[in-house]
């Protein structure tokens, strides 16, 4: 089941989501200029990546034609403090000073989307889940 949600708070996403999801991922164009702010940011969080990837499809996204660079990070506090810090808001997470498209994993699936150039950002849950994001005024 897919649920919009109009927050766009990404602290507030955190905040709910630290403890149910485990990863998160983004991604950065091959195509685009990418700004010493979004390589600081890759600096930062790299004590927390899992795997790098070239890939031409990823949640919410699928490419005709290139590639982009998919990171995969752990989410705890530390990190979840890195990436609200450098920008709250989910939609300015664009290149070339932020990577684009955040996503959060719970058990290896993507349970929050966003893709952030087009303003869009959607929950993939079960009834369980439902239950969890109405408790947290997510949806």
């Amino acid at each position: 089941m897919v649920l919009d949600t109009g927050v766009t708070s990404l602290k507030e996403i955190l905040l709910a989501l630290l403890n149910y999801t485990d990863t998160f991922s983004f991604v950065i164009r091959e195509d685009q200029h990418v700004s010493n702010e979004a390589m600081d940011l890759l600096e930062h969080l790299k004590v927390y990546l899992i795997e790098t990837k070239k890939v031409s499809e990823w949640p919410g996204t699928n490419l005709l034609w290139g590639k982009v660079t998919l990171y995969l990070y752990y989410l705890n506090n530390e990190s979840a403090y890195i990436l609200y810090t450098t920008e709250v808001n989910l939609y300015k997470w664009l290149l070339p000073d932020k990577p684009e498209d955040l996503t959060f994993y719970r058990n290896d699936r993507p349970f929050f989307v966003s893709i952030t150039h087009e303003k869009d950002a959607y929950f993939d849950v079960d009834n369980d889940d439902r239950l969890f994001l109405e408790s947290k005024k997510l949806i």
